[in-house]
């Protein structure tokens, strides 16, 4: 018990993750005993129903095996399934949705996004690389991989 009394009431395990109760804490109404752990966690904002949709297919691809489309396509890989989920919270965020998603034959996963006259294709590629393609109408204007491109999607769409 001395120990318990030397120690302050919370005792934080990591920053805004998680508070432990250190020592015995009494209310009129309970008494709470010292080993109770009370988990807070930073807000994480709720996925939009479109993105929850998204998401739910994309986790769906996990289920595929090689030689899903009967002409040897790759099961998706997990990094590309993990990578695109990972995008479409990242997007969902400033309220841009998917237009739509599908496996590749090579264990990609290809997220569409479309806006007006603008459409964008990211490529999560099994090896955890990616690549995106904007267009305007028919006309390819950008190329190149996501973290330099990102900022010209949150832009257009």
């Amino acid at each position: 018990m001395i120990a318990l009394q030397e120690t302050p009431l919370y005792r934080k395990r990591c920053a805004c993750s998680s508070i432990y109760l250190s020592e015995e804490f009494e209310t009129e109404q309970q008494e709470w005993n010292p080993s109770i752990v009370i988990d807070v966690y930073s807000h994480t904002p709720p996925l939009s129903n479109a993105a929850m949709k998204a998401a739910s297919k994309i986790l769906g691809f996990k289920n595929l095996t090689d030689n899903w489309d009967s002409y040897e396509a790759e099961k998706p890989s997990e990094s590309a399934i993990g990578n695109a989920l990972s995008f479409i919270r990242a997007i969902d965020a400033h309220e841009i949705p998917v237009y739509f998603t599908a496996p590749g034959p090579n264990g990609e996963i290809v997220v569409e996004l479309r806006k007006g006259n603008y459409e964008a294709e990211v490529y999560f590629n099994a090896d955890n690389s990616n690549e995106v393609l904007i267009y305007e109408g028919d006309t390819c204007i950008s190329e190149g991989m996501l973290d330099h491109l990102l900022p010209q999607i949150l832009e257009l769409f």
